[in-house]
């Protein structure tokens, strides 16, 4: 059964950015392990393909949320989730959005090499993109 498209803001989710300890294990665990479709992104990053989704591996050297990644319960696992805009301008509008409704804005709005992003806190402390791709 396919459900009704109802956000102007939210068309799919982006990726899911998971902290590992070793990029080997996470390449040979996503790869190998469960054949999924792995690239080598930034040099200390993974790209894993799953299907029309994709995940990030990266250490916690590259978490855009470095201070949640020590404490007194550990590291955190998930750096941060994201979702994709159709538009860079419809990145500055979600923003503007956030900011009204009083959620805290942790980086952004700002362009980048491949398109536009803001970072926010979802109601849970969590770390959320929002971004724009540029086509390529």
């Amino acid at each position: 059964m396919q459900r009704a498209h109802k956000s102007s803001f939210l068309r799919g989710l982006g990726h899911l950015a998971l902290v590992v300890d070793d990029l080997s294990k996470a390449r040979w665990f996503f790869g190998e392990l469960l054949g999924a479709d792995v690239e080598i992104w930034r040099e200390s990053q993974l790209l894993i393909h799953v299907g029309p989704d994709l995940l990030v591996a990266k250490l916690s050297s590259d978490a855009i949320d470095s201070l949640r990644q020590q404490g007194p319960l550990g590291r955190q696992v998930l750096d941060h989730y994201g979702f994709m805009a159709d538009s860079p301008s419809q990145v500055d509008v979600l923003a503007a959005r956030l900011r009204d409704a009083g959620i805290e804005i942790v980086k952004g709005p700002y362009d980048r090499s491949d398109g536009r992003s803001v970072y926010f806190r979802d109601p849970f402390g969590n770390l959320v993109e929002y971004l724009y791709y540029k086509p390529c």
